[in-house]
């Protein structure tokens, strides 16, 4: 399944957002770029970026430009 972002996952609050070149909101706090959405992530980003799937709640991290991992021994 490719991953997917709804209303629920463009919207903050008190913070600013950006938009990567794919088109994925998230936000930034420092080097680290945090996303949200549904479904296994399989977008570009920067290294060390943190992805949450809210459909699983499983975490992941960019441990390359276009490589997650799931973070720990999540079920």
């Amino acid at each position: 399944m490719a991953t997917a972002q709804s209303a629920t996952d463009k919207k903050t609050v008190g913070m600013v957002t950006e938009k990567d070149a794919g088109g994925f909101v998230y936000t930034a706090i420092g080097g680290v770029r945090f996303y949200s959405g549904q479904g296994v992530p399989n977008h570009t980003t920067v290294k060390g970026s943190i992805y949450v799937d809210t459909a699983s709640g499983k975490m992941y991290i960019a441990t390359a430009v276009s490589t997650w991992a799931v973070v720990g021994s999540q079920s």
